[in-house]
């Protein structure tokens, strides 16, 4: 009777006092409120949830600088975004917030374009004439190398195999003329 009246008064029908209460108020749910007026709630004020979840949160940018230590510290391993956000002890979904507010990207453009600054690293400093562009993209974790080669071109504006042999634009160019200029 007293749960009819409570309920009442909120403005609920009494055909839900039987049914699993959803609701709840201070951690207790409106039946248990009403049966166990004396008990107090278990949920500790706002307050104390600040203090139990440890020190302030990061700011997005802490928040990426720690992320972007961890991509390079494991550049050539593959890391899934989900992983990502354990490390950072945030939700995916705050993870991108503060990838986008910061870089402009999403997780997973940054760590593609990590791995292809590696790789772009490696292939300048690389011996053309022991190491293949096959190798290092593999070693960054490029499998699929058609693509490895447009996302390079693209982002470093020639391809692997010119980093490689050390070629610039400029050098390339005088090669092709070369026979034009000896005759």
């Amino acid at each position: 009777m007293a749960a009819q009246l409570f309920l009442a008064r909120l403005g609920t029908s009494p055909s839900y006092v039987g049914a699993a209460p959803t609701r709840k108020v201070g951690g207790m749910s409106f039946i248990q409120l009403v049966q166990h007026p004396e008990r107090e709630s278990t949920v500790p004020p706002p307050a104390a949830h600040a203090e139990a979840r440890g020190p302030e949160r990061m700011s997005r940018r802490e928040l990426v600088a720690r992320v972007n230590t961890f991509v390079r510290d494991n550049i050539g391993d593959p890391v899934t975004v989900a992983e990502l956000s354990r490390v950072a002890g945030v939700s995916e979904r705050t993870l991108r917030a503060a990838f986008h507010d910061v870089l402009g990207l999403s997780p997973k453009q940054f760590i593609i374009l990590e791995r292809l600054r590696a790789a772009h690293e490696a292939l300048l400093a690389a011996d053309p004439e022991t190491t293949t562009v096959t190798d290092v993209a593999m070693t960054y974790g490029f499998f699929e190398l058609g693509r490895f080669a447009g996302r390079y071109r693209h982002t470093f504006g020639e391809v692997p195999s010119q980093t490689l042999r050390h070629v610039t634009d400029d050098a390339a160019a005088a090669a092709a003329r070369w026979p034009e200029q000896a005759a």
